[in-house]
């Protein structure tokens, strides 16, 4: 997910797609560890769309 898609969202969609990436990403780890994903580095792409999710979020509530 782009920062530019992002900045379109409202509050509340920022909210969801982040409950709904930390879910594919707790599951994501799950099946790396039984070895069911081969490419890990699907993992950190979860990890840095929350963090970009989470700072668009973040930002706009001290604004």
């Amino acid at each position: 997910m782009k920062y530019s898609d992002i900045k379109v969202l409202s509050d509340g969609n920022i909210e969801n797609h982040i409950k709904e990436q930390k879910n594919n990403y707790q599951k994501m780890k799950f099946d790396h560890t039984f070895g069911l994903i081969k490419n890990p580095m699907k993992i950190r792409v979860f990890r840095k769309n929350i963090a970009k999710l989470k700072t668009e979020l973040n930002k706009r509530r001290n604004d």
